[in-house]
């Protein structure tokens, strides 16, 4: 007969009793940390990290203390959190706000009753297996009932066994080797494919492996791993299936074949996992993480570009009613002056994400290089030397040229001010062949090739290990307010990424950084092809007749005096629809200045195209604020059309206009 107490000695109440007064001491580290918040609320006792010390109280309260003291350990912390959030006391994240206050009450008060949960379960399952313990020990002294006692027992811990395995969801399974069939399939590990285990031994029946449950993306790994197991190894890996219901499942199986005396495989056993609810609780983490990362962007940008209409604002209200010409003068060229530092933050946002309007032209690093080195003498003080090993026959390129002075001088700014004592400058090119061994993991950004290689290194304070991986985040930066934007390195990744090349960073602390770039290498030819020099502007006669399509009534506004002034005659339209009718009522023009994206059923790619049906010779000036949108490429267009990407100077805007009009055919 079975025991008439977990703990059979005349005492057996005690220790019982014990542990249940010692539970709530456990209480006693929270307890004690609250304590101290409200301390340190109403006085000035410093608690260094207050939150993070009663988080790591909460952890032993329920682990050790159990459901209750976890309980009553979390209602704790959940009060010292409202106190702190009316009291305005603690990180901001943190207290300040209700939501972040309201979810942080929720995960302080589950970390202690969870792990209290956890705890009780623990005891539960203890005492239990105690029980088994001394049962068995009953069934061996008393013979009489021995076989039946022993039978009941297995039983019993086979309930418990599969009880155990359905609670953990864990499904297990073995199949036969030489037949391929499923011979025993538990109703857990059917569940993970939305079947019976019947239904599930009828459907893989003669079908080994069957995938007909696996997602199509997924179906080539995971008969990949079932021919592996089939060999011998053992393994797990992950697959989705796809439910009858139409649900998506993240499934982790764990496979191990069975061998006989002889060494023969002739099964394999396995288990099954249903990851499903970690896989999209990653998900959610990332999401999380991007929008954080979205969050420091747009507050970095706002922060510029708030400083800039400040500057722009000011000098503007100021010249209302000035009198002195010279002084109104100054505040309008200081207003245009914040404007295209406001058009410069943008472009390097547009780089940043590899979105920024490129002009490739072949050309050589190394003569970019030397006429970079010519001018550097205006941003490196004379205490820096510069050494140059420029390769000899050195490979062409196919990039943007200004991009690629833009990043060289921004490397030569970070090394200046990395050397503010003074130091040594080394730029170095060389021709490398990338293969497939030299690329390490995490470096997808580089495929095997031929690379121009650009080497800038100094011997400054070099970059932390900790810091290495945030050196091209936007806006970060470590230099005094007002020495920087932290957005150079961000631009000089994302131009060197949008390029099809790499950048890599070696520093060590107290030793100096090296910057490598990577760019791709073209196909030589016998002589190296020089940038052409853009040919000076045709000079144009005024009268000519233009339409514009222009949707934001101000920039259609100030184009038009742009345009009058230099004699020209206008007409205006602020969709591409309303374009089209005055095409149609005004007759021929000499050039259609349109911007790409515009309300309506028309966008400025269909409107060239419709006015190009009814007059063929007529030039196309696009406008875009956009990239991606300025980059135009449809049937109908020609190849003297000209791209501007907003915001555009007056002399650049007229110099469009007066080369699309010099294309026109005589």
């Amino acid at each position: 007969m079975p025991p008439k107490s977990l703990y059979p000695s005349s005492l057996s109440w005690l220790p019982h009793v014990l542990r249940a007064k010692a539970q709530w001491l456990w209480v006693t580290p929270t307890a004690v940390t609250v304590g101290l918040v409200v301390l340190a609320i109403h006085t000035s006792f410093v608690l260094p990290a207050p939150f993070l010390i009663l988080l790591a109280c909460l952890i032993p309260a329920g682990a050790f203390g159990g459901l209750a003291a976890g309980v009553l350990a979390g209602l704790l912390s959940v009060a010292a959190l409202y106190y702190s959030h009316i009291n305005n006391f603690g990180p901001p994240q943190l207290t300040a706000e209700v939501p972040q206050m309201a979810f942080a009450m929720m995960v302080y008060f589950m970390v202690s009753t969870a792990l209290g949960s956890v705890r009780n379960h623990c005891d539960v399952a203890v005492a239990r297996l105690k029980k088994t313990e001394n049962d068995l020990e009953v069934l061996l002294r008393d013979e009489r009932d021995k076989g039946r006692e022993r039978s009941a027992q297995l039983a019993d811990g086979t309930s418990r066994l599969e009880m155990a395995l359905r609670i953990a969801g864990i499904g297990h399974y073995t199949w036969n080797y030489f037949t391929g069939e499923c011979e025993f399939c538990s109703d857990q590990h059917a569940a993970h494919f939305g079947l019976t285990a019947k239904e599930y031994r009828e459907l893989t029946i003669g079908k080994a492996p069957y995938t007909g449950f696996v997602h199509e993306d997924d179906k080539a790994h995971f008969i990949e791993c079932i021919n592996r197991t089939d060999r011998g190894e053992a393994l797990y890996f992950e697959y989705r299936v796809i439910q009858p219901s139409g649900k998506i499942r993240f499934l982790r199986q764990i496979d191990e074949p069975v061998f006989n005396e002889a060494g023969e495989q002739v099964a394999v056993v396995g288990a099954s996992f249903d990851l499903t609810d970690l896989r999209e609780a990653e998900a959610r983490l990332r999401q999380s993480q991007r929008i954080e990362a979205i969050g420091t962007l747009t507050g970095g940008v706002a922060h510029d570009f708030n400083n800039l209409l400040a500057i722009i604002l000011g000098n503007l209200e100021m010249t209302i009613g000035y009198e002195d010409p010279a002084g109104r003068d100054r505040m309008i060229e200081q207003a245009i002056a914040a404007t295209q530092r406001g058009a410069s933050l943008t472009r390097n946002l547009l780089s940043f994400s590899r979105r920024a309007h490129l002009s490739p032209t072949r050309l050589n690093i190394n003569e970019v290089v030397n006429n970079t080195m010519e001018w550097s003498s205006r941003v490196l003080p004379a205490t820096i030397a510069i050494e140059n090993s420029l390769m000899a026959g050195l490979w062409d390129t196919e990039l943007d040229s200004t991009s690629v002075e833009n990043a060289i001088i921004n490397i030569l700014l970070n090394a200046r001010d990395a050397m503010q004592g003074g130091g040594r400058l080394t730029i170095k090119t060389a021709n490398r062949i990338i293969e497939d061994e030299d690329i390490n993991d995490g470096e997808e950004d580089m495929r095997p090739g031929r690379y121009v290689m650009l080497a800038i290194s100094d011997t400054g304070h070099g970059i932390a290990p900790a810091e290495l991986d945030t050196v091209f985040e936007p806006f970060f930066t470590k230099k005094p307010v007002g020495h920087g934007s932290g957005l150079g390195l961000s631009m000089v990744q994302g131009f060197i990424r949008q390029s099809g090349g790499a950048i890599r960073i070696y520093s060590e602390v107290g030793v100096g950084t090296t910057f490598k770039l990577y760019f791709q290498a073209m196909e030589q030819s016998e002589s190296t092809a020089v940038r052409p020099r853009p040919a000076p502007a045709p000079t144009i006669e005024e009268g000519t007749r233009i339409l514009l399509a222009e949707d934001e009534d101000e920039v259609r506004r100030i184009l038009k005096l742009m345009l009058e002034a230099a004699g020209h005659s206008v007409v205006t339209a602020s969709s591409g629809d309303k374009a089209f009718d005055a095409f149609k009522h005004e007759g021929k023009f000499d050039l259609l200045i349109t911007d790409v994206v515009m309300p309506g059923q028309m966008q400025g790619l269909q409107l060239a195209k419709q006015i190009r049906h009814l007059q063929p010779e007529i030039n196309c000036i696009f406008l875009s604020g956009y990239a991606t949108e300025g980059t135009v490429h449809a049937n109908g267009l020609k190849p003297t059309d000209i791209r501007l990407i907003k915001p555009v100077s007056r002399p650049d805007f007229l110099a469009a206009v007066s080369i699309a009009l010099g294309n026109k055919p005589h």
